[in-house]
């Protein structure tokens, strides 16, 4: 390892280092099955210290570089490499995208800033920003660069950990490459609770997190990670994209990721609490699908369907809970029929729930409960009679009716539908 380390160092050109970083790799798995164990989490720092020969700290977490030139020419630019500057670019502005319904002058907390690039775009916006970093001089870079462009950023130099001492929530917390450095990633998560206003939420941007990565989290072991965690000392993990949704999703926070199609350090993971949580879609949108009825400007449109099915989706992901699905009508438009309303999830379309809907009506609802998250979440309509009704929207929203005053979610199940649906179903 030290050899292919050595030659990274020898390397300046970046496009030769990256070629190098993938001539090697290790091989580990953990013995521990419980990824939210003490025991899965020492074993991880366990194979740190035989990567690193030291105990981890969050002192090892520091970057040497000459601050001067980084006032005048931080990162990216540095890099004078084109490619490098335009997808930094690509993911600061899709950051600032997903805050955009936070109000102006909102308090944004930034976790591990570094050169300040996001920091900086955000309070240039307008927002009122907080930026903690365990580098003392990249607080110092960006207290120089919030001079030099007219800007207050409150600059704090510490640990994640300092999200603990938070008294005034903020509007929105903002991990972006950095919250794979964190040693204690749970017990963060849990601290996040206090730091957030109601309504607020947590992005996460550019973190190694996907279906690829083959243990539930831990550390890299790629030569990128390899060379920064033995030459560096810094803390390299990557997180299983279920795993991280599920640590999530036990919190009381829902999770949505928003896949960039330009670069994968664009990724957008936005967590808002699971009773704040709505999904609403207008019935024009793509991922809606209309088998047997056509999609206009004003929704989904149902002309005189019999025995079919007129709608699908929004195949969304969705956590464990208990929930209500609303399909909106067009009030304004002609409206008779009878059909049969599901909810169902998965490739094999595993039904949960389903009523009788009928019209005239301004909506369709039903409620469902999840024992656990499910994905290609969708809600259907199948006309058992001839129907003709227009679809506006889809709202999929926590249900907080009381358990004892809810409706009785097995009513209408597809046992005891006809058997002429039951063979169309199937």
């Amino acid at each position: 390892m030290d050899e292919k380390i050595a030659e990274c160092e020898a390397t300046l050109s970046m496009s030769d280092r990256q070629r190098l970083f993938s001539s090697f790799a290790m091989q580990w798995s953990p013995q521990s099955k419980d990824p939210f164990s003490s025991e899965y989490r020492d074993e991880q720092l366990s194979l740190y210290r035989r990567i690193t020969g030291k105990k981890y700290d969050v002192a090892h977490e520091v970057s040497n570089f000459d601050l001067d030139a980084a006032t005048a020419r931080p990162f990216p630019y540095a890099s004078l490499d084109p490619e490098t500057v335009g997808t930094q670019t690509i993911a600061v502005g899709t950051i600032l995208r997903k805050l955009a319904d936070v109000p102006r002058g909102g308090r944004i907390l930034e976790f591990g800033p570094g050169w300040g690039n996001t920091t900086l775009a955000m309070a240039l916006t307008g927002y009122r920003v907080t930026a903690v970093d365990i580098e003392e001089k990249f607080c110092e870079l960006i207290r120089r660069r919030a001079t030099q462009n007219e800007v207050d950023i409150e600059v704090i130099n510490g640990d994640f950990m300092w999200a603990e001492t938070v008294t005034e929530p903020y509007d929105a917390v903002v991990f972006f490459e950095c919250f794979h450095h964190c040693d204690d990633h749970m017990r963060l998560l849990r601290a996040l609770d206090k730091v957030i206003k109601p309504g607020g939420r947590i992005i996460f941007a550019g973190e190694p997190i996907g279906p690829a990565f083959p243990m539930p989290w831990g550390l890299r072991l790629d030569g990128e990670a390899l060379w920064a965690i033995r030459s560096r000392g810094w803390l390299e993990l990557g997180f299983n994209d279920r795993y991280f949704r599920n640590a999530l999703e036990s919190l009381g926070w829902t999770v949505t990721l928003h896949e960039s199609g330009e670069t994968f350090i664009a990724n957008v993971w936005e967590c808002r609490r699971l009773a704040e949580y709505t999904i609403e879609i207008p019935a024009n949108d793509p991922q809606i699908g209309a088998p047997q009825a056509s999609q206009t400007e004003r929704g989904i449109v149902v002309e005189d369907l019999v025995k079919g099915w007129a709608f699908c989706g929004p195949f969304c992901h969705l956590p464990k809970g208990r929930w209500r699905g609303i399909v909106k009508l067009d009030t304004t438009a002609e409206q008779w029929g009878f059909g049969v309303l599901e909810v169902c999830h998965g490739k094999s379309a595993t039904v949960l729930n389903s009523v009788d809907a009928r019209l005239p009506s301004e909506t369709f609802e039903i409620a469902f409960d999840l024992a656990e998250p499910v994905d290609q979440l969708q809600i259907r309509f199948f006309a058992s009679k001839r129907s003709t009704f227009i679809v506006s929207s889809f709202v999929i929203m926590p249900d907080n009716t009381p358990p004892h005053e809810a409706e009785d979610h097995s009513q209408q199940s597809n046992e005891r539908r006809p058997s002429w649906f039951r063979r169309l179903v199937r």
